[in-house]
């Protein structure tokens, strides 16, 4: 299985992340104030230098000659010039117009909608003209009232625009320091985040999660052993006091009460076993079960011989390799509250061996996985130094002993796995060796 991420790693990348979307995001906003500011900078430019041509006295007075443009195309140019802008615009109530950048122009009608200023209002906005997209400021241009009573009419406008190339342009010279400053930000947003994972880490001792885990685990255990330690301790005191007032009959029936005595019996455990070795082993994986909550129950069918042949003493030392991992692996899956069924029989010319548990199972996907050396569906931190190898073991002397292996679900609910080993043919009695 791929390793996983270390908690260095993890920090960094997570405080980089972090680092980036704020940049980014103040990136974003700052980018989009700074080009609100420039516009908004642009109409009042824009706005002060249109009101002031709709305003003069030459401009006004020229209206009234007989060629219009040629008092206000030098002005309007002029201006134009001075004030940095794309074009100033002169025109007639009609939207002739009386002065224009390019000459060619001059006396055409406008090519925009020129009725919001003739109609006497201001007008502020993005419009594609004879020179391209500009923004622009259209104001109405106010002839000579009739008399003190009568509003001024309208005998014209002034327009003044930059075209958005130009717009664009500034913008991107601008947001240059803009992007200088936020590049800096996430240098030093990175470098501080490596400090502070690098101090994290010295505050748990680089330790990783998976050996804090561990560490935890280590504790708990360590709690339990210790409280059962007093306790046996306690009893252990009294059964020395009985025994040495000579009161074995009553000592053993303290014993007896306790309940240390069904744990300390095999017979009580697997009373169909009679090969000492592995009647050992059920007792001490039972005596292991419960320390960690789980129940291990051997089948009432379970039947075992003492092996009488040197052959039959091999074949039990690899059921022991076999039935220790399978239980270990069960009770590892079952946890606390579990439970764990194990069968174990010698029938015809077969070791059966099989354990249940009513943990969460192993999905089929990975049935063809589990046996491999190194690959486990345990979640990391627990017992991380044996994950993997288990039922790698397992397949290995099945696979030496020319035997079986299946797993699927078992009538507990959980993973079942059963193993068939050959048994050594007997050599009949007077045969040569």
């Amino acid at each position: 299985m791929r390793r996983a991420m270390t908690l260095r790693a993890q920090l960094l990348v997570l405080q980089v992340v972090i680092v980036l979307v704020l940049v980014c995001t103040t990136g974003l906003v700052a980018s989009a104030l700074q080009e609100r500011q420039l516009r908004e900078a642009y109409v009042d430019r824009m706005s002060g230098v249109a009101q002031s041509v709709a305003r003069l006295p030459v401009i006004l007075d020229a209206f009234d000659d007989e060629d219009p443009s040629a008092t206000i195309q030098p002005i309007a140019e002029v201006i134009r010039e001075a004030s940095e802008v794309t074009y100033v615009v002169v025109t007639d109530e009609n939207g002739v117009r009386y002065s224009h950048p390019d000459p060619e122009q001059i006396g055409r009608r406008v090519s925009t909608d020129p009725s919001v200023p003739l109609s006497g209002q201001v007008w502020t906005g993005t419009q594609t003209g004879t020179l391209g997209t500009s923004w622009r400021v259209k104001v109405p241009v106010f002839g000579s009232a009739a008399d003190d009573s009568s509003p001024a009419p309208v005998i014209g406008t002034a327009s003044v625009g930059i075209l958005e190339s130009e717009l664009r342009a500034d913008l991107t010279d601008e947001r240059g320091w803009l992007l200088g400053t936020l590049a800096a930000a996430t240098v030093v947003g990175v470098v501080c985040a490596a400090w502070v994972t690098r101090l994290v880490r010295r505050r748990i001792y680089l330790l990783e999660p998976d050996d804090i885990a561990t560490l935890l685990e280590t504790r708990g255990l360590t709690d339990a052993l210790r409280s059962q330690s007093h306790e046996f301790a306690n009893t252990v005191h009294v059964i020395s006091g009985l025994l040495e007032l000579g009161r074995t009959e009553e000592a053993v029936a303290f014993i007896e009460r306790s309940g240390y005595g069904g744990l300390l019996s095999t017979s009580a455990v697997a009373p169909g076993v009679r090969s000492p070795e592995i009647a050992a082993l059920l007792l001490v994986k039972t005596i292991t079960a419960r320390e960690r909550g789980a129940t291990l129950d051997v089948a009432e069918e379970t039947t075992l011989d003492a092996p009488t042949t040197p052959d039959a003493s091999a074949l039990h030392t690899d059921a022991l390799v076999v039935l220790g991992n399978l239980i270990d692996n069960a009770v590892d899956a079952a946890g606390p509250d579990g439970r764990v069924r194990v069968l174990l029989r010698a029938d015809g010319d077969r070791l059966h061996l099989q354990v249940d548990d009513d943990g969460p199972g192993i999905p089929a996907s990975l049935h063809h996985q589990v046996f491999k050396a190194g690959f486990s569906t345990k979640v990391p931190g627990d017992r991380e130094h044996s994950r993997g190898i288990g039922l790698a073991l397992v397949r290995r002397v099945v696979d030496r002993r020319d035997g079986e292996v299946e797993l699927g679900t078992g009538d507990l609910g959980g993973a079942c796995v059963r193993v068939e080993l050959p048994l050594p043919v007997p050599v009949p009695v007077g045969a040569d060796a």
